[in-house]
């Protein structure tokens, strides 16, 4: 007979705080999960690289592919991890009929066993966010029920086992590919009761990723980056003539170039694609002055504005390394209150979402970027955020933690 029973869902402590502390004090872990996706994989990561380094220990991963919800990138993450180490293996489960659906996590430790089981994949979903409950037995590994378990998991191993599971992933995400590219990925039908939804947002659903966002310090932006961006955009928007290098030493910082840090903006690759705007430092200070004329105008008029003006210098050849996205990051380095930073990161957010969807950047116009600043300022009031800064930062954190799961 177990030990003891008990019930854990992710309302209180989640799966996550639960399953990592037995992690951190197992001898062998046994996970047979029907879905993996890569937030599931990071919350693990580090602690299996520890797990692994251990000769003592050993862990043996039993994974389903789904219906393609499986991510083959983190199945050949979790592979990398494990594949030269002794006593650790990974099984990729995949019936001819069905699909893999279990959802057990092992944790042994001499002769005791904690088994984990219920409606948690490991997923970041799974874990943290979703309405979860799993039932938790404690037991002994000679008891009744732990060798029925035993006994499933020898199955497994005897029918899905391969010497060389890295061939299987490869054809698994080749083939998922193929499929994509085929057929495209359809919109998911989500059911809710309530009218709790601002634009087709489900709002409880985001605000549950924003408790989770402010718990993880490595995503809070520090406003005081903006404080420093408006500071050289004022030096910039002077009259004061600049050498080049001086340029530079203001314009750098703004977007990471190498040797200028910490970056003050963070679109995605603009440190990357901004070096051939250091040949037209007189064009970008004019761009910065017509923000700076712009920011008292109504959101549509300064964005229609600035982009007249930048896509004359760009007919004209007489700017490079500029784009919307720079546009926007001057106009909320101006203020943060009423300008919201425009790029691919929270339009994909947007789209995951299930939000009306906006035209490519590149066709923005004046009103779409109004209505786009609108329905941001409804989401950051009903998050109770001060400015548009906190706003995207939140917004890369669900893009990176949950959106690439």
């Amino acid at each position: 007979m177990p030990t003891s029973l008990s019930f854990i869902t992710n309302t209180n402590e989640t799966h996550k705080s639960f399953l990592i502390n037995l992690f951190e004090q197992a001898d062998e872990i046994i996970f047979a999960v029907g879905f993996l996706k890569s937030g599931g994989l990071q919350n693990i990561k580090e602690y299996l690289k520890d797990f692994c380094s251990d000769k003592t220990k050993s862990s043996a991963f039993y994974i389903g592919t789904g219906l393609g919800e499986t991510d083959p990138d983190t199945l050949q993450g979790l592979y990398n991890i494990i594949k030269s180490k002794a006593n650790h293996q990974l099984v990729l489960c995949t019936p001819d009929a069905g699909i893999f659906h279990p959802k057990i996590y092992v944790f042994k430790k001499g002769r005791m066993a904690t088994v984990v089981t219920g409606s948690s994949n490991l997923t970041q979903h799974g874990w943290e966010i979703n309405d979860e409950v799993s039932m938790v037995i404690e037991t002994t590994v000679n008891s009744l029920e732990y060798l029925q378990l035993d006994k499933y998991f020898n199955q497994l191993h005897k029918k899905y086992s391969v010497d060389d599971v890295e061939i299987i992933i490869q054809r698994y995400k080749k083939e998922k590919e193929e499929h994509q590219k085929k057929f495209g990925r359809g919109p998911t039908f989500r059911f809710r009761r309530k009218k709790t939804t601002i634009a087709g947002i489900d709002m409880p659903r985001l605000k549950r990723y924003y408790e989770l966002y402010k718990k993880d310090a490595n995503w809070q932006r520090a406003p005081d980056q903006y404080v420093k961006a408006k500071q050289n955009l004022e030096q910039l928007d002077s009259n004061t003539k600049l050498t080049g290098l001086q340029f530079h030493k203001l314009f750098g910082p703004l977007v990471g170039h190498k040797g200028y840090k910490p970056q003050l903006w963070h679109s995605g690759n603009i440190h990357r694609t901004t070096y051939k705007t250091l040949d037209y430092p007189d064009a970008f200070r004019e761009i910065v002055r017509t923000a700076k004329r712009n920011i008292s105008n109504p959101v549509f008029l300064a964005f229609d504005n600035i982009i007249t003006k930048l896509n004359q210098m760009r007919k004209a050849k007489e700017i490079s390394g500029v784009a919307e996205n720079i546009v926007t990051e001057i106009l909320l380095s101006f203020n943060p209150e009423k300008f919201a930073i425009l790029n691919d990161n929270p339009l994909a957010v947007l789209k995951w979402l299930d939000s009306k969807e906006f035209p490519q950047i590149s066709r923005f116009k004046g009103e779409n970027y109004a209505d786009y600043v609108e329905l941001l300022t409804k989401i950051r009031d009903a998050l109770n955020m001060k400015t548009f800064i906190e706003l995207d930062s939140f917004f890369n954190y669900i893009n990176r933690n949950f959106i690439e799961e």
